[in-house]
């Protein structure tokens, strides 16, 4: 893939999809995180705007799928490190790696990175340094308190965010975007915590669409939410796995973290040093 100026190629693994938001300058999208492949050591990469259900449906990819894209630095109001404006007309999408082996191909690809920082310590160099700090994290929990979740005030059936635009770029309708009909959290304490718990947002795309399946399905409210916490802290984050938490920020507000995604393979399966 031949660069243009500016512009860099990125190969990576996605392993975040959050749930799609609206725009006034880039419209529906979706913020996609991963971790790049192509640099010596591994690191995190946020690919933001990423208009997912217009792009095509072969590169419509899953989570842990391999992508390759062209990118540059993007807004001048997002500084973050991790941050790049993708071009998708480049968008080539590879297999995604199994949770066969224990999650072991995962862990090969995640390792380095897991648990190499806490929710405390990327508030904190947020509070110092803003975007320039640190705004993408693998958190090991020291313990998960519980799962929380509350009705959306903003939700609204079927015309969830109001300003959807009528049709994409391409002059195809797209189906209305209704807002996540929930709000979950994670309550827990991070390796660093010495006094209150976090409690934060989970946006993963997940999240949300399993939601609005549970009222789709004629779920009432309390069942939905019942069932959301079930997913998230019986299943997601029982004694049985080794739970970590993919946390990111909005550059518009550094300080503040949420839970972008949910990393989940079974308890002592990470491999011991030198075994890969």
């Amino acid at each position: 893939m031949d660069d243009k100026p500016g512009w860099e190629t990125v190969t990576a693994l996605i392993t975040v999809k959050a749930y799609p938001v609206i725009g006034r300058k880039t419209g529906e999208s979706v913020c996609v995180a991963g971790v790049r492949l192509d640099r010596p050591e591994r690191e995190f990469v946020r690919l933001f705007p990423v208009p997912f259900r217009e792009l095509a449906t072969e590169n419509q990819f899953k989570k842990y799928a391999f992508v390759q894209v062209r990118a540059q630095k993007g807004m001048t109001s997002d500084r973050r490190p991790e941050s790049l404006r993708p071009d998708l007309s480049s968008l080539r999408v590879g297999e995604v790696v199994p949770t066969a082996r224990r999650w072991h191909d995962r862990w090969d690809l995640l390792d380095p990175l897991a648990g190499a920082t806490t929710a405390c310590r990327l508030a904190a160099a947020a509070k110092v340094s803003g975007q320039d700090a640190p705004s993408l994290g693998l958190v090991k929990p020291r313990e998960i308190l519980d799962v929380t979740v509350a009705d959306n005030p903003d939700y609204k059936k079927a015309t969830g965010l109001g300003d959807m635009p009528e049709a994409d770029l391409f002059g195809n309708v797209l189906t209305p975007l209704e807002a996540t009909p929930f709000i979950a959290k994670y309550r827990y304490y991070c390796e660093d915590c010495t006094g209150n718990p976090h409690h934060q947002s989970i946006i993963d795309w997940e999240a949300g669409q399993l939601g609005r399946r549970l009222l789709r399905e004629h779920r009432t409210a309390e069942q939905a939410r019942a069932a959301i916490r079930t997913r998230f802290l019986d299943e997601m984050a029982s004694p049985t796995k080794d739970t970590h938490f993919y946390l990111g920020n909005q550059h518009q507000y550094p300080g503040s973290f949420m839970v972008l995604g949910v990393f989940w393979p079974p308890a002592g399966s990470r491999p011991l040093p030198g075994l890969f």
